[in-house]
């Protein structure tokens, strides 16, 4: 029966391999010679065989690409002018005589390399990896048929004919072999097992004859895939046993309870059926214990009784056990009498457990062997018996539990599983089933086309500025490779290679292409067809589903075209331009006559994308900013006698200032922040110092060590003690540069006139608030905004003083915060603006924590994720050292300080990230008064551990055409959450020190429903952009994934509590 698993197992990852016949060297022929040799170098129009011909890609025949390591045959003859060997003719060997074609090569003549990819797409006789290195099925080991998903490893080499990657070889990456599991789902040709491996019958081995059915126990061998949410892909298949459960036994395989309400009861009967020829004894029944809260007990029928008596008897109370399904599969697996593990769940006649007197005491336990059990249940030939589980529902979520019965030489286990649900779910449960909206294809027949456009279209009445960027518009070439799936080093080889200075440019715009191509191919998606727009006033407005999630991306300004239903002959299409957005409404801008006639006909929508942001060039950089090696020192800046006195203000400094300048007797008094730490006031005195200027000096700052404050501290140093400073502030984020705005403010240290705020054109007002839009006025006019001292804007907007001209140096010091999250691409628009000689860069973040955002999965491959501060923080001149520079942090402090004292949370919540990521260097300088506030919560599963991971089974949805995940059972959890910290009645905490963080903007959505029902509305609930550099006394973070080493200091620490783990994390609790 296990024959074919034992075969796929034997042979499963062989391969077959060949060597080709060598070529021998032909003979030098007159003056003319004949050589072979091998192409030790290449780029692009030239290169060199042996390192002693040269030869130009004229000479190459057939136009062929050639690779260094390839051997050919080439006609060389002396170059007269450089008195070297010049080839003329070119050619690649073959090892095969083939008429009138070109030059075909065997890949053992090539280097491989070895790759680690996903299967993307399946061809008839072969496929791709990483939807561009191919590979055919000759080349896949004995035994594996892959599927769309799978990961596979896979040997490779560049084709120099095709200038594609191809495959040598292709085997699984993980498999593994699961015996004794069960199917939990079949659903037409797919299926899962055990609830975590996924089946297609068409890619599926079984035995003949055998077809897969919900329930049966099987055997299988899988393999490491990505199929919706498993990661585990069956392979192949068979039965693990024929006949029943075990012994002839029967038993029911329903056990699903199905959805309940919290606090509701459900009563299930299991039979049992004895269909074989030997009498079988019901030892006893229990729980495996993989759910917490015990929401399952059952109960036995009485001695001479077939079927229990539910409402005569107590409920036996449940021994738990910690059990993992590995241990269960022994168990199965086993044919010894398992009476002496089982002690403990015997079931006495009066229904009690061995150990449980009559009045519930627990008395002393005496060992028990099999014959001494007399709460036997006996099951003759054909007769049955049962099993009443009852199910109470206490645990929101998905719950799954394991039933054990017990017999006297094996165990038959049966999953329980329940759905439980609350009365506020229902609140905000999805009200219509999801379905995205399809773009209606116009037939090809109508192709007369009329467009009507917005007469006089300005993009912003704010602000206009002169249009000569350059537009760099994407290669043909470029787009039909991704359009085809080619393979992108075909277009641009220099990818391959490590970024440095000579392939900069080249590389950082094709990433840039890349992530543009993504962007267009995604907005297409979001096209929708048969929509009708609402009017408001004398304008007409657009609901865009997901709008207010960025899916579509929409700015003010942005180009929208609408195309009439009527498919007559001739189509008529409308320009539309985006003024206002509003959550999920986009307020248009039409031709005149249009709106006014415009009578809620159905309309077809499509959204232009955006080029602006991939205009802008990339600023010429000498290497010692880009790609430093040596430090070479310049004078100091200043040179100041630095005091630590008490903090001042304006109007305390006023007779010490002059026109906005510190004078000599106020410069050399003190910081302005006086309770710096010397980690702190070290970074301020270095960068206000400069002696590595121009190469960029890094503020590294882990999460709650003063970042912010140290940069705000160093902004208002470098303004007051260098007159001639132009200091430019940016970040990647709106919400990151609003907030040194902010901070700028509220130090009160700078006069009217110094700063300002510059916003993009397409940015709401509505989201800026009253304390910034103080400094925006003056940003709206660019020319005057440019004279400022200190200017905050995003990285992109930065991109608008280029379009004005501004002057190579026209900033002295530019603050990049928030660097770590910015592309590398992004982050050097502000850079670009400043001298290379005296220009100081500062470069503050964290590479440690989450970088750029990139949506192209080819950019994502190649490296635009790495930010120039992660990539800067890699190079030798700013690695961590701990023997050179182990007084200062272990990194070169005239480049890098790094920040050690966190101010923001409590030594429980800083171990692990401190242990993960920073070395264990983070010292807890926190408040005690706040950090310890709370550690007395009734709700904490351990007192003095401010921390709860709380696990739901909740189910994730969307609805509508929306495109927003949420998850209704966590949302009332958090719900929960915020009533029982906002509400209790000795230690309620303020609404306005509770925040929710959630990814998703539905789930904002549900969030704050829920909260609005129980007068809750004042807590804060966002995505992480909202909450940039903000503290609250308590967070609640809901989201989806699982973070394993999170997860494992909770349950190391015993604050994990909800639901039992999932199956492949079960080893993290033993």
């Amino acid at each position: 029966m296990l024959q074919l698993l034992s075969r796929v197992l034997a042979y499963f990852w062989r391969r077959a391999e060949g060597a080709g016949p060598g070529v021998q060297r032909p003979a030098a022929t007159g003056t003319l010679k004949t050589v072979q040799g091998v192409v030790t170098r290449f780029c692009h129009d030239y290169g060199m065989i042996d390192d002693l011909i040269c030869f130009t890609s004229d000479a190459v025949m057939g136009g062929v690409p050639l690779n260094v390591g390839q051997k050919v045959i080439a006609i060389v003859e002396e170059d007269k002018t450089s008195n070297g060997l010049k080839a003329i003719r070119v050619e690649a060997v073959s090892d095969k005589w083939e008429n009138y074609s070109s030059p075909t090569y065997d890949s053992s003549e090539l280097k491989t390399k070895m790759l680690i990819g996903n299967i993307t797409s399946l061809t008839e006789d072969g496929g791709y990896i990483n939807k561009t290195t191919s590979f055919s099925m000759a080349q896949v080991c004995e035994g594996f048929e892959p599927c769309k998903g799978d990961w596979v490893q896979a040997e490779y080499f560049i084709n120099p004919t095709t200038w594609s990657s191809e495959a040598v070889s292709v085997k699984p990456l993980r498999y593994k072999r699961v015996d004794k599991v069960r199917i939990s789902s079949v659903c037409g040709r797919i299926g899962v097992v055990d609830d975590s491996i996924f089946f297609i019958l068409d890619y599926l081995k079984l035995p003949d004859g055998y077809s897969p059915r919900r329930h049966d126990l099987v055997n299988v061998v899988v393999v490491e895939s990505n199929q919706s949410c498993y990661i585990w892909r069956a392979l192949c298949m068979a039965p693990s046993d024929k006949n029943g459960d075990k012994g002839g036994l029967k038993v029911s395989r329903m056990t699903n309870f199905g959805t309940l309400k919290l606090g509701e009861s459900k009563n299930m009967v299991i039979w049992i059926e004895n269909k074989g020829n030997v009498p079988h004894s019901l030892i006893s029944c229990r729980l495996a214990g993989w759910e917490k809260e015990k929401q399952f007990s059952f109960q036995l029928p009485e001695k001479g009784q077939k079927t229990p008596t539910a409402f005569l008897s107590s409920s036996v109370p449940v021994k738990q056990e910690n059990l993992s399904k590995g241990s269960i599969s022994s168990l199965n697996d086993s044919r010894e009498p398992m009476c002496q593990p089982l002690n403990n769940a015997f079931v006495t006649n009066n229904g009690t457990p061995p150990g449980i007197g009559e009045n519930g005491r627990n008395v002393e336990e005496q060992p028990t062997v099999e014959t001494e059990a007399s709460g036997e249940i006996f099951i003759p030939p054909d007769g049955k018996t049962s099993i009443v589980i009852i199910c109470t529902a206490v645990n929101p979520g998905l719950c799954k539990e394991l039933l054990l019965l017990c017999f006297s030489d094996f165990i038959i286990g049966r999953y329980i599983e329940v759905t439980v649900i609350n009365e506020e779910e229902t609140l905000i449960a999805a009200t219509e089933p999801f379905s995205l909206r399809k773009h209606k294809v116009i037939p090809e027949l109508q192709r007369m086309k009329t467009t009507v456009t917005v007469t006089e279209h300005k993009r912003s009445c704010r602000r206009h500025l002169p249009s000569f960027l350059p537009h760099y518009p994407i290669p043909d070439r470029l787009r039909k490779c991704v359009e085809r799936k080619l393979d992108i080093l075909t277009f641009q080889p220099l990818l391959a290679e490590r970024l440095n200075l000579s392939n900069y440019k080249a590389n950082l715009s094709t990433l840039l292409w890349l992530e543009e191509i993504h962007a267009e191919m995604e907005i297409k998606e979001f096209s929708m067809s048969g929509v009708i727009l609402k009017k408001n006033g004398n304008f007409l407005v657009l609901e865009v589903p997901g709008l207010a999630e960025g899916r579509p991306s929409l700015n003010a300004g942005d180009k929208v075209i609408l195309k009439s239903q009527d498919y007559s002959e001739h189509i008529i299409e409308y320009i539309a331009y985006v003024t206002e957005i509003h959550d999920e409404d986009a307020t248009l801008r039409l031709n005149p006559e249009f709106e006014q006639v415009y009578n809620f006909e159905p309309m077809d929508v499509e959204f232009a994308l955006n080029r602006i942001l991939f205009f802008l060039s990339f600023p010429f950089l000498k290497p010692k900013v880009l790609f430093p090696d040596t430090l070479v020192l310049q004078s100091p800046q200043v040179v100041k006698t630095w005091n630590n006195m008490g903090r001042r203000t304006v109007a305390a400094d006023h007779e010490h200032i002059v026109n906005g300048i510190m004078t000599p007797e106020q410069r050399d008094c003190e910081f302005f922040n006086p309770v710096l730490n010397e980690h702190q006031k070290l970074a301020v005195k270095r960068i206000l110092s400069g002696e590595c200027r121009p190469t960029p000096y890094v503020l590294f700052g882990p999460p709650g060590t003063g970042k912010t404050v140290t940069m705000i501290e160093a902004i208002l140093q470098v303004h007051y003690t260098l007159p001639d400073s132009r200091i430019l502030v940016c970040a990647p984020s709106n919400s990151a540069t609003d907030l040194v705005c902010l901070r700028l403010h509220d130090s009160n240290f700078l006069k009217p006139g110094v700063m300002v705020r510059v916003n993009a054109s397409c940015r709401c007002e509505e989201t800026i608030s009253d304390t910034v839009k103080l400094y925006c006025k003056d940003g709206e006019d660019i020319w005057k905004a440019s004279r400022f001292r200190i200017i905050i804007t995003t990285c992109s907007s930065a991109g608008m003083f280029y379009q004005i001209g501004v002057r190579l140096g026209h900033f002295t010091h530019v603050f990049v915060d928030e660097a770590g999250q910015a592309s590398e691409p992004e982050c050097l628009i502000p850079l670009g603006l400043i001298s290379e000689v005296n220009g100081q860069i500062v470069l503050a973040g964290d590479p440690m924590q989450l970088g750029p955002v990139i949506k192209s999965t080819l950019a994502l491959a190649y490296g635009l994720n790495i930010s120039m501060l992660e990539r800067l923080m890699s190079r030798s001149l700013y690695q961590r050292n701990e023997d050179t520079f182990g007084a200062y942090g272990s990194y070169n402090p005239l480049l890098v300080t790094k920040l050690l004292k966190n101010y923001r949370s409590h030594s429980t919540l800083l171990a692990l990230p401190s242990k993960l990521f920073y070395h264990k260097e983070l010292e807890v300088c926190a408040d005690t008064s706040v950090v310890t506030s709370l550690l007395g919560w009734e709700k904490l599963p351990r007192k003095g551990f401010p921390l709860i991971f709380h696990g739901m089974r909740g189910t994730e949805t969307r609805e509508g055409h929306n495109p927003s995940w949420f998850n209704p059972t966590e949302a009332v959890q958090v719900m929960r959450y915020c009533c029982l910290l906002a509400k209790h009645v000795n230690n309620a905490v303020s609404v306005t020190d509770i925040g929710v963080i959630t990814p998703y903007r539905k789930q904002v959505e549900k969030i704050r429903f829920l909260l609005r029902n129980v007068d809750l509305m004042d807590i804060k609930v966002g995505s992480v952009e909202e909450f940039q550099g903000q503290e609250y006394l308590v967070i609640i973070l809901s989201t989806d994934p699982c973070f394993s080493a999170l997860l494992e200091y909770s349950l190391a620490n015993g604050v994990y509590v909800g639901c039992d783990l999932p199956s492949e994390l079960k080893s993290l609790q033993q």
